[in-house]
């Protein structure tokens, strides 16, 4: 399933993060992002610190800083709660289109 898009709350976006640099702004985002359209993040120091772009020192100097935002395994509540309710969202729809198509082909086939 493809997220072409991501709810941001602007508002408690802006509340959780005030005390960031901009560059850190920039390192969580990405982070966040990459959350989003994979589902999650991996659990590899490496990995996230090319996901985030930052150079292994980088990482080294903002990661306590960035996984604050996290809880073990690198998972994220609310993103985990919005991946949930867009699921659900979206298999209401799958099947609302199914029985829309079911209807449609049944009515072709009454009409001959």
């Amino acid at each position: 399933m493809s997220r072409p898009w991501m709810p941001l709350y602007v508002g408690d976006y802006l509340k959780d993060t005030t005390h960031l640099s901009p560059a850190q702004h920039g390192h969580y985002l990405l982070l966040i992002l990459h959350y989003w359209s994979k589902g999650g993040l991996p659990d590899d120091e490496q990995q996230l610190a090319t996901i985030a772009h930052m150079t292994p020192d980088d990482w080294q100097r903002n990661r306590s800083t960035l996984q604050a935002f996290f809880h073990s395994g690198w998972k994220h509540k609310r993103l985990d709660q919005e991946l949930k309710r867009h699921a659900e969202v979206y298999a209401k729809r799958v099947a609302a289109s199914e029985k829309g198509v079911a209807v449609r082909t049944m009515n072709r086939y009454r009409k001959r």
